[in-house]
């Protein structure tokens, strides 16, 4: 088992997989349940043994994270549209958009150390256990919406010879 020092050694795709699920829509939880807010799901709280405490500090912990989200991906939107526009201009300047791609980084980086510091806080919450528990949801989720993209765009003929496009 691993603990909270050798947890930063797990590969980088898992933590930004987990960050997106966490932070994206639809999280874990069900389509009715607010889909930022995985926690208040009964069978996602149920399987993690979350106390209404744990649910109070995730709730307030979602409302800070999700304001400064908010601005800083809006930032990230403002600083791509000014770098499709230096790229589409006549005549071209690319020192311009080398350094509005610089930005573009920098924001993009803003972005992804605010989900890393949201997920840090909810590993303090949950510990090693019930963040596993948590992570290996969001695996299965994600097989489950990748196994329906699958199914809907299967290009093999159904039974009756019709093709699922």
């Amino acid at each position: 088992h691993r603990d909270l020092h050798s947890f930063p050694t797990r590969r980088s795709s898992d933590l930004l997989f987990l960050m997106a699920v966490l932070a994206g829509a639809g999280a874990v939880g069900a389509q009715d349940v607010n889909p930022g807010r995985w926690w208040r799901d009964p069978g996602v709280s149920r399987d993690l043994s979350l106390t209404r405490q744990e649910q109070r500090e995730l709730d307030s912990l979602y409302a800070r994270n999700r304001e400064e989200l908010i601005d800083t991906k809006a930032e990230l939107e403002k600083e791509r549209s000014r770098l499709d526009d230096i790229m589409y201009r006549e005549p071209f300047n690319e020192d311009a958009a080398k350094a509005q791609l610089r930005k573009v980084e920098e924001k993009r980086r803003k972005l992804t150390s605010e989900r890393m510091r949201y997920l840090i806080e909810v590993r303090k919450i949950l510990g090693h256990d019930r963040f596993r528990t948590l992570e290996g949801k969001a695996h299965q989720r994600m097989e489950r919406k990748d196994e329906k993209g699958r199914k809907q765009f299967d290009e093999r003929p159904d039974k009756k010879g019709r093709r699922n496009w």
